[in-house]
């Protein structure tokens, strides 16, 4: 039994999209401000709006993927 080829190559995985990469790298930011500094102060806020603002927009970008997904906005 043999088998035959198509030629074709696998695909290869998609790329992590950048705005992904800048909300993890956000993330681990304040996280490591949170873990490491003597968070007292502005560095406290900054380190907690860091990881507020990129779950913010991660569920953003969701909702936008969810309603594209489904064909638009609703009648």
């Amino acid at each position: 039994m043999t088998v035959q080829s198509t030629g074709r190559r696998p695909a290869a995985p998609p790329a992590v999209p950048w705005q992904f990469a800048i909300r993890a790298v956000a993330v681990v930011t304040g996280l490591t401000l949170l873990l490491i500094v003597d968070v007292r102060g502005v560095t406290f806020y900054v380190a907690c709006a860091l990881i507020v603002l990129a779950l913010v927009t991660e569920g953003a970008a969701t909702l936008v993927y969810w309603r594209r997904a489904r064909g638009g906005t609703r009648p």
